[in-house]
């Protein structure tokens, strides 16, 4: 039987996480800082957070070493939370999640150049190629038998 129980409790302290670097630890080098993903090991004394900064100028690996500053504070919410009975080890990871998606537009914009089909029409309706009869192929003989199970039915009531 599966567990719920650590999915379930890495989304906890995710928004844990979240709500103290947003809104009670006030760092102004650590603001648009967000803990994007939570994963717990099975025994529940390790954690790694991985995290994102979209408007924070800074680097990676200074933002890193900051949260690690940070971790005693953060290890305290999870206390005074009262989630877990352990509280785990605290390890920090960029999540390059937004890098690689905007490299893939990228590359996927270049291969569209490359290959663009002037013939191509996104727009076009199939049902403009296709026949009403190549839907529905009923027999004349099919058709009148459901006739009469309508009338059937209408006598009926």
């Amino acid at each position: 039987m599966k567990s719920f129980r650590i999915p379930r409790l890495q989304e906890e302290l995710k928004k844990l996480f979240n709500i103290a670097l947003s809104q009670k630890l006030n760092d102004p080098k650590l603001a648009w800082v967000q803990i994007t993903d939570v994963i717990i090991s099975k025994d529940l004394n390790y954690a790694k957070l991985y995290f994102s900064h979209y408007n924070n100028p800074a680097p990676h690996h200074e933002i890193r070493e900051l949260l690690k500053k940070s971790s005693g504070f953060l290890k305290k919410q999870i206390a005074g939370a009262k989630l877990m009975r352990t509280i785990p080890e605290l390890s920090f990871f960029y999540d390059e999640t937004e890098e690689r998606a905007a490299k893939m537009d990228s590359l996927l914009a270049s291969l569209k150049d490359d290959y663009d089909d002037d013939d191509y029409d996104p727009d076009i309706d199939l049902d403009d190629y296709l026949d009403d009869e190549d839907y529905f192929d009923f027999d004349e003989e099919e058709e009148d038998d459901y006739e009469d199970f309508e009338d059937e039915e209408d006598e009926d009531e």
